[in-house]
């Protein structure tokens, strides 16, 4: 299994991880190629393995530390499973990029989070043996009720990061501003940010909130070759040319900054912000939306092949019994409007429905209960893994 181990601020980096070293099927050796010698311990480890497995750390965030080691993953003699972090169009972490890398990698299977079909899109002529959906899934021994309802000391709890302008769609911003400025009667604390936890933090949060509320994952637009966003960075590059040095999102100095301690990197990031060395990132995430989505997305229908998503924050609220407000939505059609979460119209014309159904304990329960059921009978990082190992295992056997 191979994965880059540079952060602990995203938990289903950690939740995969553990999946398969805790599966019964597999014997697991990690091979961490964010540490140094990477290629040699890969060579290694790739003696004798009946199949590697990439995890989504490998590729999410970045290519950079999946680069080096794409000569020694296509000398393989084994199978090659690689998921996919990220599938959207992101300075830093184009998709661009990732399909460059599997085109070296050559990989036997590439499992999307997407519906297959749109993962079919972006990498199907890259998989050797074809795409599987796999999308995220629940971790119940680190997401469970701790706290009941009656004790939690918020009604709607976030904690997500900004979605940039470049994605074309911004469903998930406009949720979370809604519910952080709306009047609500009676009175709701409402606690929208942000700032991220690593997974106990995040678990304990949620343990504190009686609902969240949030959109499917990703954007409506997604391209191959990432042409829209390279556009918008280019034109945002020249809007602020003469205004002091701009460090580029997929500058080499990412991975010095994944080196530091994580307050070190909040503080640096802040410093980066203002001043005549600017992060790219910062520039971007001030880029007002209707201006970007006016000269780059106006007049686009809604393709055929779109990067929407079920997340893993939403397993992970469930994991928690904490109730759901979601945007309407396929969710990779795992959950079931108004089964599994309260289903939120495009325009919150149902506001007033909504927020009737949040109020009452009795239906609020009734829903975190049917979704934590489900999604345990189905839909737990184990069921993943042995999904994984029956790709594998019934290739290999064929």
């Amino acid at each position: 299994m191979v994965s880059a181990d540079y952060t602990d601020r995203l938990s289903y980096y950690d939740d995969w991880k553990a999946a398969f070293l805790d599966s019964p099927q597999f014997e697991v050796e990690v091979c961490d190629i964010a540490r140094g010698d990477a290629a040699r311990r890969l060579r290694l480890a790739l003696k004798g393995a009946d199949a590697a497995i990439l995890l989504h750390s490998t590729n999410g965030d970045t290519t950079r530390y999946l680069e080096p080691v794409a000569s020694v993953l296509a000398e393989r003699k084994c199978r090659l499973l690689t998921f996919v972090g990220n599938e959207v169009n992101l300075p830093g972490s184009p998709i661009s990029a990732k399909r460059a890398v599997f085109a070296t990698i050559r990989p036997d299977y590439i499992a999307t989070q997407l519906l297959r079909e749109s993962g079919e899109y972006l990498f199907g002529d890259l998989a050797e043996r074809g795409v599987v959906a796999l999308p995220h899934a629940l971790n119940p021994e680190a997401f469970h009720p701790q706290v009941p309802h009656r004790e939690r000391g918020r009604d709607i709890g976030v904690r997500a990061v900004k979605y940039l302008a470049h994605l074309g769609d911004d469903d998930r911003n406009r949720v979370h501003e809604f519910f952080a400025r709306h009047e609500f009667a009676p009175d709701l604390k409402v606690d929208i940010s942000t700032e991220r936890f690593n997974r106990d933090g995040w678990a304990a949060f949620l343990n504190d909130c009686r609902g969240t509320v949030s959109t499917e994952a990703g954007s409506w637009f997604i391209e191959r070759d990432d042409a829209t966003m390279q556009a918008i960075r280019a034109w945002t590059a020249q809007r602020n040319a003469g205004r002091g040095i701009m460090i580029a999102n997929d500058s080499p100095l990412r991975l010095f900054g994944h080196k530091l301690p994580f307050g070190w990197r909040r503080w640096l990031r802040k410093l980066l912000s203002r001043g005549p060395i600017r992060h790219e990132s910062a520039v971007t995430e001030a880029l007002a939306f209707d201006e970007i989505h006016e000269r780059f997305f106006a007049g686009r229908p809604i393709p055929e092949h779109h990067g929407k998503c079920i997340s893993s924050r939403h397993f992970d609220a469930i994991g928690t019994a904490t109730c759901q407000i979601l945007l309407e939505g396929r969710y990779n059609d795992i959950l079931s409007p108004d089964v599994h979460y309260i289903r939120l119209a495009s325009d919150f014309s149902n506001i007033s429905e909504v927020m009737e159904a949040f109020r009452d304990e009795r239906r609020r329960l009734e829903v975190t209960e049917a979704a934590r059921a489900h999604v345990m009978d189905g839909h737990t990082y184990a069921h993943r893994a042995q999904a994984v190992y029956d790709i594998l295992a019934g290739d290999m056997a064929a």
